[in-house]
C-alpha cells in the first residue's frame, strides 16, 4: 500500500513472472476462497494509473470514462467494445493470474502424484481431466473442466481426498474462473455483485462508477515512506496479550498503521472503514482476517489498546471500522518519495509493492 507504483506492477506483471513471484499481492485465501475479496483495491489501482497517467487528473469526459471502463474490462478478461492499444498480456490479466498462481502448479503436482499410483480407472480418468484444463487466458471455456471435475469428485471423492489439498484448490480456482466468465455477460451493469430483486445495485457491488470515483478520490499513484521518531519495537513499547511480540506481529502492526494513515489523508474521521482482505494481501504470512486479534495489542506503559474496533451494519452488510490510539500514531507520519527526504526522521520503512515485509532504514546525516 505504501508503494502504489510497485503494487500496480504486481497487478500487471507478465504471465511467466506470476508463477515465480515470491510475494504475490492477490492471495488464495482472499481472491479464491474469499470470493474475489480485495479485488476492488486492485481495480482501483489500475484505474488510478490510467486516470492520472502523467500525475495530473485527465479531463474525464464521457469518452475518457468509457476508455477507463474498457481498460478495466480488458484486465478482467471481459469482451471489449473496441480494439485496445494495451499490451497483449494486459488482456485477460486476471484470468491468467488465477491460472498461473493457483491452477497450473496444482495441476502439475497432481499429475506427478497420480503418475505414481497404481494404474486403474481413477488414475486414467483423473489424468485425462487434468490434462484438458486450460491453463491460460484463451477462448476455451473453463465450464467443461469444472463439470468434469465435479463428476470426478462424485465418482472418486475418497480417492481425491487422499491426493492432498491440490484437488480442492483446482476445483475452487475453476469455480472462480467460471464465475468470472459469467460476469462477462453482465459487465455493463456491475463488475462483481449483481442487481437486487428491485433492480438496485447493492452497497458492496463493485461497479465501474464506484471504482472510478474511488480512483479519483485517491489521486495519482505514489510511493510513500512510513516514518517514525524512534524504534518502538526494540524498546518493547508494545505487548500482545501482556507478552512481547512474536515474529510477524511487527510487520502486521506497521502495515495496519500505514493503511490507517493513508486512508486518513482523504478522511477526517477517526474510525476508518477497513477491508481486512487488503491487509491480508499485504502480509507475508498466510494469516486469515479473523485471526488478526487487534484487541490483543496494547501499549506497554499505559496498558491501553492500540486498536479500537467497531462493527457497524449498512443494511444487512457488516462493515468493520478501526481507530488507532493517538498515543501510537503520534510517532508516525507519511512522506512521499518526491518530498524532502530530510523529513524522514530517525527511522523509515519502505515497501517493495508486494507483500514482502517492510524494509527498515535509518536516516544518515
Amino acid at each position: 500500500m505504501l508503494n502504489e507504483i510497485g503494487e500496480f506492477e504486481q497487478y500487471t506483471m507478465l504471465p511467466q513472472d506470476i508463477s515465480d513471484c515470491k510475494y504475490r499481492r492477490l492471495k488464495y485465501f482472499t481472491l479464491i476462497k474469499g470470493d474475489f475479496s480485495g479485488l476492488e483495491r486492485a481495480l482501483t489501482i489500475v484505474a488510478r494509473k490510467f486516470i492520472f497517467n502523467d500525475g495530473n487528473l485527465k479531463n474525464l469526459d464521457e469518452d475518457k470514462i468509457k476508455e477507463i471502463k474498457e481498460i478495466l474490462k480488458a484486465w478482467c478478461g471481459f469482451d471489449n467494445e473496441k480494439k485496445s492499444s494495451l499490451p497483449p498480456h494486459f488482456q485477460g490479466w486476471l484470468v491468467n493470474y488465477i491460472c498461473y498462481a493457483f491452477l497450473s502448479q496444482n495441476v502439475q503436482d497432481c499429475l506427478e502424484k497420480i503418475s505414481l499410483l497404481e494404474k486403474n480407472n481413477f488414475q486414467k480418468d483423473y489424468e485425462e481431466v487434468l490434462k484438458e484444463i486450460p491453463l491460460k487466458y484463451s477462448d476455451e471455456s473453463f465450464e467443461k473442466s469444472l463439470q468434469d471435475f465435479e463428476n470426478l469428485n462424485a465418482t472418486y471423492g475418497k480417492e481425491l481426498k487422499k491426493i492432498g489439498n491440490e484437488p480442492t484448490q483446482i476445483f475452487l480456482a475453476l469455480k472462480k474462473l467460471v464465475k468470472l466468465s459469467n460476469k462477462n455477460k453482465n459487465y455493463s451493469k456491475s463488475l462483481f455483485g449483481g442487481l437486487t430483486v428491485q433492480g438496485d445495485i447493492p452497497f458492496r457491488a463493485i461497479t465501474y462508477d464506484r471504482i472510478i470515483a474511488n480512483a479519483i478520490l485517491a489521486g495519482k499513484l505514489c510511493r510513500y515512506y512510513l516514518c517514525c521518531d524512534e524504534d518502538l519495537f526494540d524498546a518493547n513499547k508494545i505487548l500482545k496479550d501482556a507478552r512481547t511480540l512474536r515474529i510477524g506481529d511487527e510487520d502486521m502492526i506497521l502495515k495496519m498503521t500505514a493503511s490507517y494513515l493513508l486512508q486518513r489523508r482523504n478522511n477526517s474521521q477517526e474510525f476508518i472503514e477497513t477491508n481486512d482482505s487488503n491487509i491480508m494481501n499485504w502480509l507475508k504470512s498466510i494469516r486469515k482476517p479473523e485471526n488478526f486479534d487487534r484487541e490483543s495489542y496494547t501499549l506497554a506503559e499505559s496498558g491501553e489498546n492500540i486498536f479500537e474496533v467497531n462493527k457497524v451494519w449498512l443494511g444487512k452488510i457488516p462493515v468493520l471500522k478501526v481507530k488507532i490510539n493517538p498515543e501510537w500514531t503520534k510517532h508516525f507520519w507519511l512522506v512521499e518519495e518526491n518530498e524532502n527526504t530530510s523529513d524522514l526522521g530517525e527511522i523509515f520503512f519502505s515497501d517493495s509493492g508486494s507483500c514482502a515485509p517492510l524494509r527498515k532504514g535509518v536516516r544518515y546525516v
